[in-house]
């Protein structure tokens, strides 16, 4: 969820004296749980033991995770792709705002 809005919400606005204006959560929008899909099947790796005295054997697996936010990414550029029958790759900036999103939608029409 977290590289979903990264890559869909998070948008960087810099002011005219060149102050970054999102610089923290109450300046830009966070995916809330609401935002996931409507089914989101996950299931941990059974097969998968920490040997390492830790806390309940946990893992850290740091900022991998995060980069699944590309498959949100690409399904949006697929779906933009689909409205020139996939001749063309689209180009869609990130964060894929609605607005990004509508003005690839309007080039590739144009």
């Amino acid at each position: 969820m977290q590289g979903m809005g990264w890559l869909t919400t998070e948008e960087l606005w810099w002011d005219a004296k060149g102050q970054l204006r999102t610089h923290a959560p109450s300046t830009y929008k966070i995916p809330l749980a609401s935002d996931r899909p409507r089914i989101f099947n996950v299931k941990l790796a059974e097969w998968s033991e920490n040997r390492e005295r830790t806390i309940k054997r946990s893992k850290a697996v740091g900022e991998p995770p995060f980069m699944l936010g590309i498959s949100v990414f690409e399904a949006l550029s697929m779906a933009v792709a689909s409205v020139a029958d996939y001749r063309t790759c689209p180009r869609l900036d990130a964060p894929a705002t609605p607005e990004r999103v509508l003005m690839a939608i309007e080039r590739l029409r144009g």
